[in-house]
C-alpha cells in the first residue's frame, strides 16, 4: 500500500504522454501523513462525527533521474495509482500487469489513432526490459517465426532443387535413349 512507503522506497512509473508511453523508476524521498482527498483543515474531523466516507490519499515525493516529482492524491490503500497521465506501482509485476491492460486497450483504439500503434511497440519494449520472462518469451517467439520462415525458404529451394534434378533425370533418359 503507498501509505507504506518509507523514504528509499523503489516505485515504478509509466507516464502516458502524447509522445507515447515513458517508463521510469523512482525512489520514495518523502510520503505525507494519510489524509482526506482534498480536505480543509477539521474536515476530517467532522466527515467522521457525521459518518461521512471519505477516500485517505497520500502525497508522494519520488526522486527521478529527470528531478523529483509530487504525485498528489494517491490512494493511500492503493498499491496502483492511474491518476492523471502517469500510472505508479509499487512492483515491477503490478507495472507489467498495468502494461498489458493498456496494450488491450491500445489494441482496441488502434484502428482509430495511430498513437496506440506507437503506444503497442513501446510496451512490448518496456515490458522486455521490466519482466525478464517476458522478454524471454518474445525471444523464444520470434526465434520461432524466423525458424518457420527459413523452413519455409528451405523447403522452396528443395522443391526447387527436385523439379531441376527431375528435369535433369528426363534429359538424361531421353539422350541415352539416342
Amino acid at each position: 500500500m503507498f501509505q507504506s512507503l518509507s523514504k528509499g522506497s523503489k516505485v515504478f512509473m509509466l507516464d502516458l504522454s502524447d509522445n507515447g508511453p515513458v517508463y521510469s523508476e523512482g525512489i520514495v524521498t518523502d510520503v505525507s501523513q494519510p489524509h482526506v482527498k482534498d480536505a480543509q483543515p477539521g474536515q476530517f474531523l467532522q466527515a467522521i462525527a457525521l459518518g461521512q466516507q471519505q477516500e485517505v490519499v497520500v502525497d508522494l515525493v519520488i526522486g527521478t533521474s529527470s528531478g523529483q516529482r509530487t504525485f498528489r492524491n494517491v490512494p493511500a490503500q492503493g498499491v496502483v495509482d492511474r491518476g492523471g497521465s502517469t500510472v505508479i506501482t509499487e512492483s515491477l509485476e503490478l507495472m507489467d500487469v498495468e502494461i498489458q491492460q493498456l496494450e488491450r486497450i491500445s489494441d482496441e483504439h488502434i484502428a482509430k489513432n495511430p498513437w496506440h500503434v506507437k503506444a503497442k511497440g513501446e510496451y512490448v519494449d518496456i515490458r522486455k526490459k521490466i519482466s525478464p520472462k517476458f522478454a524471454h518469451e518474445q525471444e523464444r517467439d520470434e526465434t520461432i517465426e524466423n525458424l518457420k520462415n527459413q523452413y519455409g525458404e528451405l523447403k522452396s529451394q528443395n522443391e526447387n532443387i527436385q523439379a531441376t534434378q527431375k528435369e535433369i533425370l528426363d534429359l538424361l533418359k531421353k539422350t541415352s535413349k539416342v
